[in-house]
């Protein structure tokens, strides 16, 4: 990998135009750099530290990844899918295209940008809220790539995650056990951490259709998935949903006090965003 191909990775995993990666031309003018991200122009090392210190990117780790490609798609990867979930909790369809946009530039292969774009597309999609607004092929298609897989993988796992509310609640208990049966002994947090977030959508879907019977399977599942830092949004969610479960069945205040407290913990902890959704959430639940 080159210099110009890892700057160029770096500034669209930041998810910045040329202009404002070099100070607005401070560091050296956008033309020049555009040139340097193409490896048409060399660029000096003082120009680099300073670029890199600017961007605040490590001088030791630019260096060490220059030749690890791997790890460099890898770590895009992940920024743009935190992307996209600032973007889709915000409710923020535009910021979205503006991420399909730096995909498009990327360096990715073709085969990464179509995919990137396709689920970009289906968090746009998940957002919409008047069903004669819902792109019905994109929804299609979006199915059809999960299943298309010869196993529920991690990044299989992901997909569906993020794109249950495309299916009708039967559907997505069915698919969540399948998936749960596979992976319920997995010691790969990553996992883990997939498999919490489908169980908290499926405790959400079950409560919004006032369905909450035959959910112990998926609430003893999760239960038997280890608490630690990495697993603690998720699990303090599913304490939540678990509570409101048992206060609609059994009507006791200790049960919405508990919600409520978790509601507390996630603004207590700058998670205001997701954290005033769920009390909306709540508050829905609670007026029905």
């Amino acid at each position: 990998m080159t210099i110009g191909e890892l700057l160029k990775e770096y500034r669209i995993s930041q998810g910045k135009k040329q202009k404002e990666f070099t100070n607005n031309g401070e560091i050296i003018s956008q033309s020049f750099y555009s040139k340097v991200e193409k490896d048409s122009n060399k660029i000096t090392v003082d120009n680099l530290i300073e670029l890199l210190h600017y961007n605040n990117i490590s001088l030791w780790e630019f260096f060490s990844r220059l030749n690890q490609n791997d790890d460099m798609r890898h770590q895009q990867m992940e920024e743009l899918h935190n992307m996209m979930i600032n973007a889709y909790y915000d409710r923020n369809d535009r910021e979205l295209l503006n991420i399909k946009s730096l995909i498009a530039e990327s360096n990715m292969s073709d085969k990464d940008k179509r995919e990137q774009e396709l689920i970009v597309d289906g968090w746009i999609e998940s957002i919409k809220t008047n069903p004669k607004s819902y792109n019905k092929n994109l929804r299609e298609e979006l199915k059809d790539k999960i299943f298309d897989s010869p196993n529920m993988d991690k990044n299989t796992i992901t997909l569906y995650c993020n794109f249950m509310t495309f299916y009708d609640l039967e559907n997505n208990k069915f698919i969540a056990t399948k998936i749960l049966d596979q992976h319920k002994n997995t010691h790969n947090v990553d996992i883990q951490i997939a498999l919490l977030a489908i169980i908290g959508n499926i405790l959400a879907i079950s409560i919004e259709k006032d369905n909450v019977d035959n959910l112990d399977f998926f609430i003893q599942t999760a239960e038997h998935i280890p608490t630690r830092p990495e697993t603690f949004f998720y699990k303090n969610g599913l304490f939540l949903f678990k509570n409101l479960i048992k206060y609609k069945k059994e009507k006791e205040n200790i049960y919405l006090d508990n919600c409520w407290q978790a509601v507390e913990t996630y603004i207590n902890l700058n998670m205001e965003i997701y954290g005033n959704k769920l009390k909306k959430f709540l508050m829905r639940q609670i007026n029905k």
